[in-house]
């Protein structure tokens, strides 16, 4: 059976890996162009993804590895992310902020949900490319949770809706859908936490062969020669 996808997901998809390969600093670069958009307590959580971002998931790291290997570690974008409250106040819309820009500065393109969700789209979407950033209504919240090709949601809620959302994921078909949960909405202690953005990243790892072709037969060669 052909399952079609929510149009949102469709041109998410079309946009991500465009935005992915940007990087964090090409990102960061887009996203700071925003930040004056913002009411101040919303502006500086923002900003703080961001330079969090940079210091945390930016550079790609080299490995240890075997003579004539070299491995390198990165980040990447999982995919379409959901980013919802159903949690209402100030310090809610700062955490509403906060995921959105967790999510975009991992490289992920998001969906936002309801008239918070348009403020944020609002705000962002002059700077980034068509699509990156979109909403839909709450009406439409239970097609885009049910969709296959959702790789996350991120929710501000109080524990009973995390635990109902978290079984609802877990019983769906597909790409497996991560759950990033905040149910502090006074204080944001995951959303405030530096690690919070590798939630919304998967590790890429690459191997390459750094020994030029024939290169171990020729020294292989000239060692038998010195005997």
């Amino acid at each position: 059976m052909t399952i079609v996808q929510p149009i949102q997901i469709q041109v998410a998809q079309k946009v991500f890996e465009a935005w992915d390969k940007l990087g964090v600093n090409g990102r960061a670069e887009k996203l700071k162009k925003a930040l004056n958009a913002f009411p101040e307590a919303q502006r500086k959580m923002a900003a703080w993804q961001i330079d969090n971002a940079k210091q945390s998931i930016a550079e790609t790291r080299v490995m240890p590895g075997p003579t004539g290997e070299r491995n390198e570690l990165s980040n990447q974008g999982r995919g379409v992310f959901l980013c919802m409250s159903s949690l209402e106040g100030d310090m809610a819309k700062v955490g509403l902020v906060g995921q959105v820009f967790a999510a975009l500065i991992a490289g992920n393109p998001v969906i936002t949900v309801g008239l918070a969700g348009q403020e944020i789209m609002d705000m962002i979407s002059p700077v980034v490319a068509e699509g990156v950033v979109q909403n839909i209504a709450e009406s439409a919240q239970d097609s885009l949770i049910e969709a296959n090709h959702l790789a996350g949601i991120a929710t501000l809620c109080d524990p009973a809706q995390a635990q109902q959302l978290s079984q609802r994921l877990a019983a769906k078909s597909g790409l497996i859908c991560q759950l990033v949960e905040e149910t502090d909405a006074e204080n944001l202690s995951v959303i405030a936490k530096p690690h919070y953005v590798l939630r919304f990243v998967t590790e890429r790892t690459v191997s390459n062969n750094t020994t030029a072709i024939g290169g171990n037969a020729t020294l292989l060669e000239l060692g038998s020669m010195n005997d």
